[in-house]
């Protein structure tokens, strides 16, 4: 078991990246060419103080929304905070459990087409209880640290900062327990951590070793450092496939594996620039049938993401926004089912 003590949320999530992301073999519980895992996490914060830019780890609210969309029952939502004001307070016996809804499996059709969350929800259920002291409990399946891992703490400091709203206390004041099975950093998903990490010198250090060469890692004595940490090493691969992509002028619609086109365009956008990023525009092609060799898609640089701070988001999406004072047992109008099942916002 992984047991861990911080002072906040934020402290929590930059400290649990760093974990993975330089841990050395014998540290790591799975090492796979796409992600790196450690397993049986307890993480536990002080306070849930949480300060977080979705443009941080290349997020976008739609991302948000479709989170919220499809984690948070409404109505189930609402019936846990009435449980929580009338029955346990700050004071309280008891935990309140919010179950999160079930996100279904998607893909898997046509043939050689991955199912995806097949293994089901991530998020499992969030808790709060009064004593010894207020506090909200994640309980997660599994996490992607530095990419998603940043909207599920988000999602569980809201759901805090609504109880401490109902309660007349701060979110600050809430203790934050997170308790994961499987804790993983994907070594493409997650570059945003190490590219664009908010820390000035933290990533100007991580630049250094994912974009530096082997030679200019040798003479600053880091190339076994980073040999050694597979996250690191296995990050530093992905991202030498983007680099020798462009280095051969290869344009975005040459590539064939979306998912990680959507990496490489914002690697574009929110390392080198827009201007630069604009250099790898173009179409890809239909590669069978009668249109063989014409365009079929063109694909733009991403526009610079915007900085959208988790302050200025709430459970607006399904119909609950965030309103000082409270008492949505008593007002709110439950949403319809529609309302919060469409999920047009999917990036």
């Amino acid at each position: 078991m992984h047991a861990y003590k911080f002072s906040t949320m934020t402290e929590m999530h930059d400290k649990l990246c760093r974990t993975l992301v330089l841990s050395t073999k014998p540290e790591l519980d799975v090492i796979t060419s796409a992600d790196v895992q450690i397993h049986n996490v307890i993480a536990e914060a002080k306070s849930m103080e949480w300060e977080f830019d979705l443009k941080w780890l290349w997020l976008t609210q739609s991302r948000w929304s479709m989170m919220v969309r499809q984690y948070i029952p409404p109505g189930d939502f609402i019936e846990w905070i009435e449980k929580i004001t009338k029955h346990i307070g700050t004071k309280g016996r008891g935990i309140a459990m919010l179950r999160t809804r079930t996100v279904d499996a998607r893909g898997g059709v046509k043939k050689g087409n991955q199912e995806t969350r097949r293994w089901g929800s991530c998020m499992l259920a969030i808790s709060y209880k009064a004593l010894p002291r207020p506090q909200i409990t994640l309980y997660s399946r599994t996490s992607y640290l530095g990419y998603l891992s940043g909207l599920d703490l988000s999602v569980a400091w809201w759901c805090g900062r609504y109880v401490a709203n109902e309660l007349g206390v701060s979110v600050e004041s809430i203790k934050f327990v997170w308790m994961i099975e499987a804790l993983q950093y994907h070594n493409f998903k997650s570059m945003a951590y190490l590219l664009n990490n908010p820390d000035a010198e933290t990533r100007k250090t991580f630049r250094t070793y994912m974009r530096s060469s082997d030679r200019k890692l040798k003479e600053l004595e880091l190339l076994d450092y980073v040999a050694d940490r597979p996250a690191l090493l296995l990050t530093r691969k992905w991202l030498k496939k983007i680099i020798l992509a462009d280095q051969k002028g290869e344009s975005l619609g040459d590539m064939s594996y979306n998912t990680y086109r959507r990496i490489r365009r914002r690697y574009h956008t929110e390392v080198l620039g827009y201007e630069k990023a604009k250099e790898f525009e173009g179409w890809s092609v239909y590669k069978t049938g009668p249109n063989k060799g014409q365009p079929k898609e063109f694909f733009k640089a991403y526009q610079p993401l915007p900085s959208v701070t988790v302050d200025t988001l709430d459970f607006s999406v399904i119909n609950i926004p965030f309103v000082e004072g409270g008492n949505y047992g008593a007002t709110l109008i439950k949403p319809s089912e529609d309302s919060w099942l469409d999920d047009s916002d999917d990036e």
